[in-house]
This record gives structure tokens, C-alpha cells and sequence, in this order.
């Protein structure tokens, strides 16, 4: 469609070349030979059928000059076909005729043919850009099909593999209390047995000292899995996320930046849990602060904690407070370094703890 808008003024400016002393037969059949050829060009695009039809006209041009008035349109078909050596010839031929042109002629059928020139240009970078932007846009639609099925792919995966870690912790756990629960139990029952059917009262005593000796093992093994049952579950980012929740519940604005993995041993994620809620709780009761920042990273050797606002405490600072010397001393236990400085730009705590080896 852009083609055939750009050669129906370029059509239209050709017929400024007639000159009133020619018979109006050969324009119009050159007017005629110029839209057919130039509509076999546009719809049969590069084949033996269009490059008949530009010869075919350049041919005409060489019987009868009058056919070059219409050349233009025609030339803008042999461009877009890439047919260097048809508009050679054609110069040729146009060259060759000079003679039988007015100069008016010659410098208006020049124009029009660098205008063509152009337009096809043009046109032809215009449409190149629109195939890049489809193809583009093709790919987009395609790269973007292929991520959403690998995302559900991996998101199916995920699900499954949670569920095959649920099925062997609970394997796991079945597995335990059978094995050493269970057992307790059973020997329980059989102490109870024989005691029903002891008479000696010293044999009695010893008897249920052994039985509860056993109950007590048997609970502290029901104790042992659940607490490691606890810990396992455990959300490291989730937990701190709860943690800090009450600062934007207050109308501070939050830094909240989590950088760790879920490998962190139980303890530690305790200590740095426990921590963050004293931080959080010593801004929202001590500080006029509007910001807050609160950020966890995790490198190769050591963990950095830093909770830090921009307002000015009342009744707490570097070296005093209950809540920070509690702080200090679960970071101490851990072999870590505590900072706590106050000031005009607000209270802020860092810590560094250090990794255990292996």
C-alpha cells in the first residue's frame, strides 16, 4: 500500500511533461504502459514476469521518447527490484534522445527522477525497518512462550521436589519414633506387666524407677524430634519480614534488604531473628525516626547485620539499655563484634558474625 501511495503523485507529476503541440495518442498509451507495467511489478514483486514487463517498456522508450515522460514510475519499480543494469541502459537510451526533448523537459524528468529515487529510498528502508520490527516482535512473542513454559516447568519441579522433602522428613520422623520411641513404649508396657504381678515391694520400687526412667527417655526423644522438627521450619526471610512489619505498621518508611541463604545454621537464625525484633522494637518505642533501614548479607566468612534509623533517641543510647545488652551478649556467645553509635543522623547497630568452620 505505501508503494502505491508514493507512485500515484509521482504518476500525476509526469503528465506535467506533455507538451500541448503532441498528439495526446502516444501520452496516454505511454500513461497506460506505465501503470501496467507498474502493476505487474508490484504484485508479481522479483520474477521473470515483472523484468519482461520493465524491458518491455524500456524498449518502448527506445521506439518512442514520448514513453519516457512516464519512466519515473517505472524506474521506481526497477529500484525496488534491484535492477541496476536496466537503469543503465535506460540512462543510455535517455541519454540517446536527448535530442528529441525540450529542455524543460529533460530538467522536469530529471526531478522526477531523482524523486523517485529517493522515495524508493525511503520507502524501501521504511519497510526493511518494519520486517525488523515484526521479526523482532515475532521473536519477543516466541522467547516470552518459551520462558513461561520453562517457568512452569521449574515451578512444577519445585512443587515436586517440596513434596518429595515432605514425604522423607515425614519418613524420617515416622522413622525415629518407631525406632526409638516405639521402643521405649514397648519395654514401658512390659515394666507395667511385670509389675502387676510383682509382690516384693523392694522390687516394685526398683521397677518403677526403671519405668520412669524410660517414660523420661521417651519423652526427651518426642522433644529432641520436635524441636529439630521446629527448627527445620524455620523461614529465615519470612521471619524477618514479621520482624520488621511493625515499623511500616507505625508509618516508617522501611530499607528492608535480605541477602542470605536458607542454609543458616538453626542458632544462628535465632540470634539475628531475636536481634532484629529488639531493634525494631528499641525505634518504635525510643526513636523519632521516619526511615529505617534493615539489612542482612551474607558473605563467604561472616554475616553483617546493620539496623540503623534517622531519628533522635530518648533514654537509649551507645552504652546502656537492657535490650542492647542483651544485643551484646548473644553476639559475644557467638564470637561476633557489635557497633552501636548514636548521633545526629540517627541510631544505628552493626554486627558481624563470623561462620563456624565447615
Amino acid at each position: 500500500m505505501r508503494r502505491i501511495i508514493d507512485k500515484a503523485p509521482l504518476l500525476l507529476c509526469c503528465c506535467m511533461l506533455f507538451s500541448e503541440t503532441q498528439s495526446m495518442l502516444l501520452p496516454v498509451l505511454a500513461f497506460l504502459s506505465a501503470i501496467a507495467v507498474s502493476s505487474v511489478s508490484q504484485f508479481a514483486g522479483k520474477s521473470r514476469v515483472s523484468l519482461f514487463a520493465e524491458i518491455l517498456y524500456i524498449l518502448l522508450c527506445l521506439w518512442n521518447p514520448v514513453f519516457f515522460y512516464f519512466f519515473p514510475v517505472v524506474l521506481y519499480d526497477i529500484l525496488s527490484d534491484s535492477r541496476y543494469a536496466l537503469c543503465i541502459a535506460s540512462g543510455l537510451i535517455f541519454i540517446f534522445s536527448f535530442s528529441r526533448h525540450e529542455l524543460w523537459q529533460i530538467l522536469l524528468l530529471g526531478g522526477f527522477v531523482m524523486f523517485s529515487v529517493i522515495v524508493q529510498q525511503r520507502t524501501s528502508a521504511a519497510e526493511l525497518l518494519e520486517e525488523k520490527l515484526i521479526q523482532t516482535r515475532d521473536s519477543s512473542a516466541e522467547l516470552t512462550m518459551l520462558l513461561t513454559e520453562k517457568n512452569k516447568a521449574l515451578q512444577e519441579n519445585q512443587d515436586n521436589e517440596i513434596h518429595l522433602a515432605t514425604l522423607r522428613e515425614r519418613n524420617r520422623i515416622a522413622r525415629e519414633i518407631h525406632d526409638n520411641v516405639g521402643h521405649l513404649l514397648s519395654r514401658s508396657i512390659l515394666q507395667v506387666g511385670a509389675l502387676r504381678i510383682i509382690d516384693d515391694e523392694n522390687l516394685r520400687k526398683e521397677g518403677l524407677e526403671g519405668l520412669s526412667d524410660t517414660l523420661n527417655n521417651a519423652m526427651t526423644t518426642i522433644r529432641r524430634s520436635v524441636h529439630d522438627l521446629h527448627d527445620d521450619s524455620v523461614d529465615m526471610k519470612q521471619s524477618l519480614r514479621d520482624a520488621v512489619k511493625p515499623l511500616r505498621d507505625n508509618g516508617l518508611t522501611v530499607r528492608a534488604e535480605f541477602d542470605c541463604s536458607e542454609n543458616i545454621p538453626n542458632k544462628v537464625k535465632l540470634c539475628i531473628i531475636s536481634i532484629v525484633k529488639e531493634g525494631v522494637s528499641n525505634i518504635i518505642k525510643h526513636s523519632s525516626a521516619d526511615k529505617a533501614s534493615v539489612i542482612l548479607r551474607e558473605h563467604p566468612a561472616f554475616y553483617q547485620l546493620m539496623i540503623e534509623d534517622n531519628g533522635e533517641c530518648s533514654g537509649v543510647s551507645s552504652g546502656n539499655g537492657i535490650g542492647l545488652s542483651n544485643m551484646r551478649d548473644r553476639v559475644e556467645n557467638f564470637g561476633g563484634i557489635i557497633k552501636i553509635s548514636s548521633g545526629k543522623k540517627g541510631f544505628r547497630i552493626f554486627i558481624t558474625l563470623k561462620k563456624e568452620k565447615g
